[in-house]
């Protein structure tokens, strides 16, 4: 008597009972298998006929399939065939009550599990069905795990290799593949061997000797791999060793992973902290420059402002006012000293005027003689005409010294050095071969030398910054690759021309301005065009460039309240009721910045204009964050013709930054 199963049931898997397909056309022995099945804990499904057999199978999942030989509409041989060909896994047990030999044959080779005759001995087929199950699952199982490694062996974002003893290559995932560029074919025709170059094979046979094979693993170690296109990669590898069941060695496997951005990272770190190194000098001289430069430009503006108001004062027959003048232009001077002084510490902020090219390299004439010395002859060859260009002659200046500069290191024993302007037209056919520059008129600045020149490799590298080919205490290497950021900040363009020997010429290109020339300067404002009238608050810390404004503004028609920083202007304002035009602020200042008064003022006076100075040009640029769209900004040292015209335009909305 057939007893159900109430622990552990044969015919589940898991919590699941196993479906069991019974095609059979008596309705009795379905009835009775079907009753036996599920006092087993199977889930049988009874059918008559072969197509409710397919109708079934294609409904669900049917793991095993138990087919009578001989059914009404057709042979059990053929639900057989037809159930393993839409359900491959299926497991299908034939059941016969005529069996021949032929028959057997046939439907093993079709893939049935078994062949069972009737009648049956029903523990037999019980446990034939229950064994088919199993089969079932663990070949799902199988499956699963296999589709499970498969997905991670793809998904790895390291390489992964498998070889033999003999190093032949076995099994890889496709980061492996990609990483080499070979296809899978030829990956199976290679060995590791192979793939490695003659100067890492000593040591890879020594490590497989050393630690693969007596540790089971290896130390992570690094080598090269030849690619297919014959360039070497960088890899890092942890190899694992493969053992039968006995303890042999059968094979290795390995994760590798491409280190060839990190060895481009490790090199250039290891350059850059040469270059540190080298810069640090620089880097010194530029911080203390930048930290005397504010208290610098208060002396200065003082000495500017009042010296101009005392010019303005003196009628030119006074016998003081020659001196005077000599007093003010030495100011002027020293002003543009100053930027100049500055221009490899920090960014200055772009004046842009619209300058004659010819002017500006005949008026750094003499400068730029006393720099390259007596040795080497300074030759002007300028165009006929004049040339426009909008830019900040400072700044252009200092590209002038600094081409300057490596010329004259170029030329140790002395020669030539050639300054040229012109205009030119760049052709299409010129400005396909240089990416960036669009065809058209130019404006050339041509520097040459007769110096030693430079090779290719050189040139290639010639803007890099810190790039140098002088002794470590000769040269920062930021010379040109200031300069070339300069000429690409105005829109230009700067290339390097040479030959080892032959000496060597840059060319600058730079947009031409408009056509009539105009110069934009407000120097040529005369005095009462910058009169006014209205309230300004005036912020500044430095005790003495307070009063030189406060002086200048009255003196224009302005009402002035002036504080020495943040709190003293709030508390000022606190009870003020009367209107506020402006405010006149320093930038950086203890306590409380700029910008932040500017914030808490605007609460009281919406709509308030606001007119930022510095020295510090760094500070407002980088630090600060004044120098933004619609934001007004003067330079110290500032005359009291230049602080009265930009209060003029920030007042009547003619200019911006």
């Amino acid at each position: 008597m057939i007893q159900p199963e109430t622990n552990n049931p044969a015919g589940t898997h898991g919590h699941e009972p196993i479906p069991v397909l019974i095609v059979d056309d008596d309705a009795a022995l379905r009835t009775t298998l079907g009753d036996i099945l599920r006092l087993k804990g199977f889930a049988p499904l009874p059918v008559g006929t072969g197509g409710q057999a397919l109708e079934e199978a294609a409904r669900q999942e049917v793991p095993v399939a138990v087919i009578d030989l001989r059914l009404e509409d057709m042979s059990g041989l053929e639900v057989l065939r037809r159930l393993r060909q839409c359900s491959p896994d299926m497991e299908c047990i034939l059941l016969t009550g005529h069996a021949s030999q032929d028959s057997a044959i046939e439907a093993i080779n079709l893939g049935a599990y078994s062949y069972i005759r009737k009648p049956y001995d029903a523990q037999q087929l019980l446990l034939t069905i229950r064994r088919a199950g199993e089969k079932r699952q663990v070949v799902e199982s199988l499956r699963k795990s296999e589709a499970k490694y498969r997905r991670l062996h793809e998904s790895m974002t390291d390489a992964f290799v498998m070889v033999d003893m003999k190093g032949r290559l076995l099994e890889w995932n496709s980061v492996y593949r990609s990483m080499l560029g070979y296809t899978d074919e030829e990956l199976h025709r290679l060995t590791f061997m192979d793939l490695t170059p003659d100067r890492w094979r000593e040591m890879e046979e020594k490590i497989v000797a050393e630690q693969i094979i007596p540790c089971g693993y290896s130390e992570v170690y690094e080598k090269e791999y030849f690619r297919k296109d014959g360039t070497l990669l960088p890899v890092e590898l942890h190899t694992f060793l493969l053992r039968e069941g006995d303890d042999r060695p059968v094979g290795m496997w390995a994760i590798v992973r491409d280190i060839s951005r990190r060895k481009k990272n490790e090199d250039e770190r290891q350059r850059l902290a040469e270059q540190l190194r080298q810069a640090q000098k620089l880097e010194a001289v530029g911080r203390l420059a930048g930290g005397v430069a504010h208290d610098f430009n208060n002396l200065l503006s003082v000495i500017l402002g009042y010296g101009e108001i005392v010019l303005e004062d003196l009628h030119r027959e006074h016998p003081s006012h020659e001196m005077v003048s000599r007093i003010y232009q030495a100011g002027i001077r020293a002003r543009e000293l100053t930027r100049q002084l500055l221009a490899f510490s920090r960014k200055q902020l772009l004046e842009m005027h619209v300058v004659d090219m010819n002017s500006v390299v005949s008026g750094f004439d003499k400068l730029l003689r006393r720099v390259i010395g007596e040795d080497i002859e300074l030759r002007l060859t300028l165009g006929d005409q004049a040339i426009f260009v909008k830019a900040d002659t400072s700044q252009l200046e200092q590209v002038l010294m600094n081409l300057g500069v490596n010329a004259r290191d170029a030329m140790p024993d002395g020669g030539t050095l050639t300054i040229e302007t012109n205009i030119i037209d760049l052709d299409e056919h010129y400005a396909e071969q240089r990416p960036g520059v669009a065809p058209g008129a130019y404006a050339m600045i041509c520097v040459s030398d007769t110096g030693c020149g430079m090779d290719r490799d050189t040139m290639e590298r010639i803007f890099e910054p810190f790039f140098t080919t002088k002794a470590k205490d000769k040269g920062t290497g930021l010379g040109l690759a200031t300069s070339y950021g300069i000429i690409k900040q105005h829109g230009g363009n700067i290339w390097v021309y040479s030959e080892p020997g032959q000496g060597a010429t840059f060319k600058i290109y730079l947009p031409l301005a408009a056509a009539d020339g105009t110069l934009i300067t407000t120097a040529a404002m005369e005095p009462d065009d910058v009169r006014g009238s209205g309230t300004i608050l005036l912020v500044e810390d430095n005790e003495q460039v307070r009063d030189l404004a406060n002086t200048i503004l009255r003196r224009q028609g302005y009402t002035v309240i002036a504080a020495a920083d943040g709190r003293e202007a709030l508390a000022v304002m606190e009870n003020y009721e009367g209107p506020l035009h402006l405010l006149l602020t320093d930038v950086v200042m203890p306590g409380m910045s700029g910008s932040d008064l500017s914030a808490r003022l605007a609460v009281q006076f919406p709509g308030l204009k606001v007119l930022y100075m510095s020295g510090y040009t760094e500070n407002v640029i980088s630090h600060c964050g004044v120098v933004n769209a619609g934001v007004n900004f003067i330079q110290k040292p500032f005359s009291g013709q230049s602080l009265t015209v930009k209060v003029r335009q920030v007042l009547t909305g003619e200019e911006g930054v």
